[in-house]
Order: structure tokens, then sequence, then C-alpha cells
């Protein structure tokens, strides 16, 4: 919508700037045809430059695409678990951006995974037998799989949040072992007061 709004707004600019010429031409020289030939030129390039943009068809998004495939709705809950595990590894986007070279890298190849299963599945809907009706194996494996994508994906979210907030790793045992002195220290500390 942005893109489209800039398009806009540089294609009339550019009108009003052979708006311009063209009056500055038809009021300010003796040249009356060439200012008339430039205002036609204006409104011929106003009129197909907006009406271009505005007709512009846009590509559809992965999602509209995949959502489309589910023809009778028969694969809902398919569908449902495709989109949530392809939104649960967008919504990590910022994060898995923010981070080094290859982590983002390896981040655009799990979206670019979790995509392409999208499309196969769409695919396989759109050519899915509806009147027969056969066991839809290969759209529960693209489930499955990405579910074990998703799974292994938050595993490694989780260990880059590790490392990133807790750089270095407190022996939990060391602060048992010093609680317990400590215990240990006041009972005898009881002990020896009495």
């Amino acid at each position: 919508m942005k893109d489209r709004i800039k398009n806009l707004i540089l294609v009339n600019g550019i009108s009003v700037l052979i708006f311009i010429m063209s009056l500055l031409l038809i009021f300010f020289t003796d040249a009356l045809p060439v200012g008339i030939g430039a205002s036609v030129i204006w409104l011929i390039y106003t009129i197909t430059a907006n009406k271009y943009l505005l007709t512009e068809k846009k590509e559809p998004s992965v999602r509209e695409t995949f959502q489309a495939g589910n023809i009778k709705g028969l694969f809902d809950n398919e569908v449902k678990r495709l989109e949530t595990q392809y939104d649960s590894i967008q919504s990590r986007e910022a994060f898995m951006m923010s981070n080094t070279d290859s982590m983002q890298s390896l981040y655009q190849k799990i979206l670019a995974q979790m995509t392409s299963n999208l499309d196969s599945a769409a695919a396989y809907m759109r050519t899915y037998d509806y009147y027969t009706r056969p066991d839809p194996a290969y759209l529960r494996d693209l489930v499955n799989d990405g579910d074990r994508l998703v799974r292994k994906f938050n595993t490694l979210v989780e260990k880059l949040v590790d490392i990133d907030t807790n750089p270095t790793t407190l022996d939990e045992k060391y602060v048992d072992e010093v609680t317990a002195c400590l215990d240990t220290m006041k009972e005898y500390q009881k002990a020896t007061m009495y």
C-alpha cells in the first residue's frame, strides 16, 4: 500500500510539473501550438499513469494463495495449523534479523521452508480429488513437518535468548553448597550461644 501511495505522489508530482510547463508555454511564448501540444501530452500522461497505478494488480500474498487453495473447506484444520506455524516463525523476524548474519540467513531459510510448505499445501488442495476424497496423507505430512520445524525453531530461539541474556551460567550446585554451609554455620552459632 505504501509503495502505491509513493508511486501516486511521484506520478502526480511529475504531472504537475508538466502542467506548469504547458501553462508557461501557452502564456509566455508565442508558440501556442507547442503549448497546446504540451497540454495534450500532460492530459494523456496524467490519465494513463493514474489509471495504470490505480488498476495495477498486486501480487497475492502467500497467505491469500494458500487460503484460496482450501476450495470446499475440507481442510480447515490443516489450513489453521499451517497458518499458525507460519505466523509463529514470522513473529520472531525482528529478533532473528537483529542477530548475526548466519542466524539471519538461517531464519530466511526456515521462513522459505514454511512458505514452501504453504505453497505445496495450496497446490495439493487445489488438485485434490474432492469426489472420491482419498486420504490426505501428503497434507498431514506437511503439517507434521511444519510442527517439527516450529519446535526446532523455538528451541533455537530459546538458546539464542539464553546466550544473549545469560552470558555466565550460575552453578546451582555451588549455590546449594553455600546455602548449606550458611545453614550449618547458623546452627553452629545457635549451639555455641547456649
